[in-house]
């Protein structure tokens, strides 16, 4: 777990969120759509391949090159992501056209392994990763009717992630049947996320929305382990970023 990313994040969470109650009395007013709301999420998530790249240290009785690379290649399958918001509507804002939302959000993402290679070599891979998000940040909606049903928007958070990577694979050497290394740990880290998309006002309480989004979790440490046969021996550290674009549709309810 990292310290100043946790610092980092969590003074960003709190600086979203002293600025939405801030602004909650200056730019609310009497309108059909101001106040709070809640939403739910749910789609299909598609994950960058991932190097995760380190130098070898193998400790003793671990199969390795001291010093030598440690590139861990890995491709991921469509995963699933769900996400659960609380969030207020201005439905006002600085600049005409553009009314401000705020939001808390708690979202996870998951996908199986779906091929990878070590040092470029060739192996069988399996196993997953997953990523659970704590972000706060701002949504944009175009708005240019007072009666408009179809209200597109925009907007970004950044938060903590916690991060579980179960990566193993095997030589294809026809020896090895069992993992024999792995990509292991959970990760504490820093996210960003940007996203757009289009509401429908279904009723004067329920919103029915498809979103488009991109998610970046960085400053991400994992150990190499040695699993074959029961063992665990550490190989060597391996970093990487976790990024992924994601779509899905959900239903936001005013409260």
């Amino acid at each position: 777990m990292k310290t100043p990313v946790m610092t980092r994040a969590a003074t960003g969470l709190l600086l979203v969120t002293a600025i939405a109650a801030h602004a909650a009395p200056a730019f609310a007013k009497d309108g059909e759509n101001a106040g709070f709301y809640l939403s739910a999420k749910a789609g299909a998530e598609f994950l960058n391949d991932s190097d995760f790249i380190g130098i070898q240290a193998p400790e003793a009785g671990v199969p390795g090159v001291v010093d030598g690379p440690a590139v861990v290649d890995v491709d991921f399958d469509t995963g699933f992501s769900i996400n659960g918001a609380v969030g207020y509507d201005f439905d006002d804002g600085l600049i005409k056209y553009l009314h401000t939302r705020v939001e808390l959000e708690a979202g996870y993402i998951e996908a199986d392994v779906g091929g990878g290679a070590f040092n470029g070599g060739d192996q069988s891979f399996g196993g997953d990763i997953s990523n659970f998000t704590l972000t706060a940040g701002f949504q944009t909606d175009i708005v240019w009717a007072d009666d408009q049903k179809v209200v597109p928007y925009f907007g970004g958070s950044i938060g903590i992630a916690v991060v579980d990577a179960n990566i193993n694979y095997f030589p294809n050497n026809g020896v090895a049947t069992a993992p024999t290394f792995g990509v292991f740990g959970s990760e504490t880290g820093f996210v960003s996320r940007n996203q757009i998309g289009v509401a429908v006002k279904a009723s004067d309480r329920f919103d029915i929305f498809a979103e488009a989004r991109y998610t970046r979790t960085g400053d991400l440490d994992f150990e190499r382990r040695f699993v074959a046969g029961g063992a665990d021996g550490f190989s060597a550290d391996v970093e990487d970023d976790i990024e992924s674009f994601g779509i899905g549709i959900g239903l936001r309810a005013r409260f």
